[in-house]
């Protein structure tokens, strides 16, 4: 992957994170503002209530219950600021936990152990040390709730002894608000995510697009370079061999000694212009039309002709060639190039008492020719850069006998393929496109 798309992928991350963070902390903060607002209006309603219970109301129900006056006058007290506030509840409770009046359960509940000292005991033992405080929300039968707890203090005087506590329960109305809000920003999350991967995708495509433009366009500057230098070179040689040949054939009129010699300098001439004519392949337009030729008989001339190598070498060749033709879109010199580039090349990559596999097989209506060697095989930077023309690791090498290869190959409708074996070596891969009939 090229280093902009991988910038612009880091990029998509990052925004994609960075919106879900702004989300979150978005919703986070007007909670909390929102958390921040009820408590203090819960506290502060509450405050105010407490301010005005009277000590002799809270005794007098401490003593004579639900029948007493001070009973009713908490009722008078609270009842109305229920209906006022929109609270669940309003509880005064005695030191001991024991209700002394609770607007919801009203008789029943005085004298009676408060459900407060279990849904909230630490803030309820704040405000009986003299604090007010806030509980942490709690939920009963699907329903959460806060309550703030306020000390009442002997005569509503600050630090004065607390002789009960006043307890302001209360559903904030805009849990179901937030909750909306919430899935709205989700929402807008969601569809900023799909924005970002969607235009991150766009453009890894346009990159792609352009890289791979570019990349055609400097092969194309390349080939276009390598035509022309190779057009002059062969230009300068052929004029030079033109001259030998001639002059062989006039040697060739002498006594039988030199006609040997000659006959020999003329044959070496042909295949040096033969080798130079395919040299001048470069200058062609790529994708241009050549003969066709069969490549099961340029297999097995190539095999004939590199064999003598290979035994010099050391290295075993061995062949699986198809009994009949294999017709395709190649010349016979093209193809015999081709044989020779790959099995040459698997020859230097072996070690001596190693072996090559030079295969051709038909699969799929194209004609395959593989070869195999047991070679250290091909570093992955290596692998990436073969076919490149001048690209060679050889001391001697050109590096422009796999991308002629290559190039042969695709010109015909076919393909190069190269590959490090599991067990060992590399395998050079060909396939071209059979003809029909």
């Amino acid at each position: 992957m090229h280093r902009t798309q991988t910038w612009m992928i880091v990029f998509a991350l990052v925004a994609a994170f960075v919106t879900v963070l702004t989300t979150a902390l978005a919703y986070r903060s007007l909670h909390g503002a929102f958390e921040r607002e009820f408590q203090g209006r819960l506290e502060q309603v509450a405050g105010i209530a407490a301010s005005q219970l009277s000590a002799e109301d809270l005794d007098d129900v401490r003593q004579l219950g639900s029948g007493s006056g001070g009973f009713f006058a908490l009722q008078a007290q609270l009842d109305p600021l229920r209906g006022v506030t929109g609270f669940a509840n309003l509880a005064v409770l005695d030191t001991n936990r024991t209700t002394l009046y609770d607007v919801v359960r009203g008789e029943a509940g005085v004298g009676a152990a408060s459900a407060y000292d279990s849904l909230a005991h630490d803030s309820l033992a704040a405000a009986f040390a003299g604090r007010v405080t806030a509980a942490r929300p709690w939920r009963v039968a699907g329903v959460e709730s806060r309550a703030a707890f306020v000390p009442v203090r002997v005569g509503g005087v600050p630090g004065g002894a607390v002789r009960a506590v006043l307890v302001a329960e209360a559903q904030p109305a805009w849990d179901p608000e937030l909750r909306r809000l919430a899935n709205r920003l989700a929402f807008i999350a969601g569809l900023s995510l799909a924005a970002i991967a969607v235009l991150t995708g766009i453009l890894l495509r346009v990159t792609s697009r352009q890289l791979a433009l570019e990349r055609r366009l400097t092969r194309s500057e390349n080939l276009a370079a390598m035509g022309r230098l190779t057009a002059t070179l062969a230009h300068e040689i052929k004029n030079p061999l033109a001259i030998i040949r001639g002059s062989a054939r006039r040697l060739a009129r002498l006594e039988p000694e030199a006609q040997r010699m000659a006959d020999s300098v003329v044959e070496e001439v042909d295949r040096l212009t033969r080798t130079v004519g395919r040299y001048l392949q470069f200058a062609r337009v790529e994708g241009e039309a050549g003969d066709d030729g069969d490549f099961a008989a340029a297999f097995a001339a190539t095999l004939d002709l590199v064999q003598g190598e290979f035994a010099a070498r050391r290295v075993a060749l061995e062949r699986e060639a198809p009994a009949g033709a294999a017709p395709v879109p190649l010349d016979g010199e093209s193809l015999k190039q081709v044989a020779l580039n790959l099995l040459l090349n698997a020859l230097e990559a072996s070690p001596e008492g190693g072996a090559v596999r030079a295969s051709l097989t038909a699969e799929g209506g194209r004609a395959v020719f593989t070869v195999r060697d047991d070679g250290p095989g091909i570093p992955a930077d290596v692998l990436q850069r073969l076919g490149e023309p001048f690209f060679t690791t050889k001391a001697k090498g050109s590096g422009l006998g796999l991308f002629l290869t290559r190039r042969l190959a695709e010109g015909a409708g076919g393909r190069l393929e190269v590959a490090n074996r599991p067990e060992g070596g590399a395998t050079v891969r060909v396939e071209i496109p059979l003809l029909r009939g």
